[in-house]
């Protein structure tokens, strides 16, 4: 049982990822980087996260963006620990031809409402910024039927314990997860002549997480048809919260019309989250003294570093009405704690878009987004999984007004899945991501 709940622990820790970008970095900040994931060589009010530096070119005035996006996350396992699945007497799982049993196991992320604003104030060549957003997790995933590995350790549990008159399992468990972390941005930038911009600013990160998971109602059944309760309910409930602050540093060179390049550096968050708890004490009881539990207990203290972030960015005008977008961004996670004892290298990110102005009012834009991953097996489990992915956006641009301008788009992610060998059967790793959103530019 100590093994599975060290199973059920780790697992629950990493129940919401992010939509786009790193393992723990929300860049799908805007509604114009849901129509174009490339937008850190691009000039506009999201600059204030994409490229601040680039804002200091914005017209002198207000500019106000607001964003509201619904992500739509789903992330299935089908697990096979050979014949064992069969042994499950209320629910036995997938026969498959080679006399092993198969089971899915689906986790669902659904959002209705993801909001972000930017607020931008120009003056003569000073900007000043302000942005808020959720820079991790976003959500709440929940996995109604509980994980593969938690049932199977369940079932070999059974195995050991009665040997010989083994003649099933069965078991209730369920895993669901909250985490959020919230971003708020304060930001200055001064233009050095006319193609010169720099930036410096602050992010403030608010963390908070909520994991909540167990494994109860556990039984056995012998050959004789006997069922056997095998003892104590293992309840976890914690939340944590943490907060952390990084510098961030932009430049922006516009050398004539047609050409504008951008970089972002983004320094490493330390962030500390403390836990309050509300375990049952049969889950306490098996946590104390057990290192991997430590951070699951009231009033625990760990490290979750966000990584530093390189950002490269240009975008080409050759014709008045068309901008055409390149980008590059590179997570240094071998720096941060949580990550880099299951990392084989840090992780790197291609972005290309385009923008066309059909009209002086309407405009429709399209890129793609692909995301390298290098990670070893052991990051791989039935919760804590990121794919390689490419994913497109796009959407369309209406200016109501000289001042107002309405955003719609549609982004999605194609993953590639994974298959983990396992001592007996495997797990194959697969995912789906939706995001839908709509937002207004203001300027005066």
């Amino acid at each position: 049982m100590k093994k599975l709940l060290l199973l059920a622990v780790a697992a629950t820790a990493f129940a919401v990822t992010s939509y786009a970008g790193d393992y723990l970095t929300n860049t799908n900040q805007s509604i114009r980087f849901l129509r174009n994931p490339s937008r850190v060589g691009a000039i506009g009010i999201d600059g204030v996260y994409y490229n601040p530096a680039g804002v200091a070119f914005l017209k002198d005035g207000w500019h106000f963006q607001f964003n509201w996006q619904s992500p739509h996350q789903k992330r299935n396992v089908y697990s096979n620990y050979g014949p064992l699945f069969g042994a499950n007497y209320l629910n036995p799982g997938i026969a498959e031809a080679d006399g092993s049993f198969s089971r899915k196991f689906n986790g669902k992320v659904d959002v209705l409402m993801q909001p972000s604003l930017f607020a931008v104030y120009n003056t003569g060549n000073w900007s000043f910024q302000f942005g808020f957003g959720i820079l991790g997790g976003g959500g709440e995933c929940k996995f109604k039927q509980g994980i593969g590995a938690f049932e199977a350790l369940v079932g070999q549990m059974g195995m050991a314990k009665m040997g010989a008159l083994f003649g099933g399992y069965s078991l209730n468990q369920h895993v669901e997860g909250k985490s959020f972390y919230y971003g708020v941005t304060m930001a200055a930038a001064r233009r050095i002549g006319d193609k010169l911009s720099l930036s410096l600013g602050l992010r403030g990160i608010i963390a908070s997480n909520h994991f909540k998971g167990g494994v109860d109602d556990i039984n056995f059944r012998t050959t004789g048809g006997d069922i056997i309760p095998a003892g104590s309910n293992y309840l976890l409930d914690c939340k944590q919260n943490g907060f952390g602050i990084s510098p961030i540093i932009g430049l922006d060179y516009r050398p004539n019309q047609y050409l504008n390049l951008a970089l972002r550096y983004e320094f490493r968050t330390h962030l500390e989250v403390e836990s309050k708890a509300k375990n049952n004490d049969a889950f306490n009881a098996l946590a104390a003294g057990q290192p991997a539990f430590a951070k699951y207990l009231d009033k625990a203290k760990h490290n979750a570093d966000m990584p530093s972030m390189l950002a490269f960015g240009v975008e080409v005008s050759p014709l008045p009405y068309l901008r055409i977008d390149a980008g590059y961004n590179h997570y240094f996670d071998l720096d941060t704690k949580q990550w880099n004892t299951d990392l084989l290298k840090d992780t790197d990110e291609i972005t290309f878009g385009v923008e066309f102005d059909v009209t002086k009012k309407f405009e429709v834009s399209a890129g793609l987004q692909h995301t390298f991953y290098s990670q070893k097996e052991a990051n791989y489990s039935d919760m804590n999984f990121n794919l390689d992915c490419t994913s497109l956006g796009l959407g369309i641009g209406y200016k109501v007004t000289e001042n107002l301008t309405l955003n719609a788009s549609y982004f999605t992610s194609f993953y590639q899945d994974h298959t983990k060998p396992q001592t007996v059967g495997y797990s194959t790793y697969s995912r789906t991501n939706n995001v839908f959103g709509v937002g207004v530019d203001i300027t005066f």
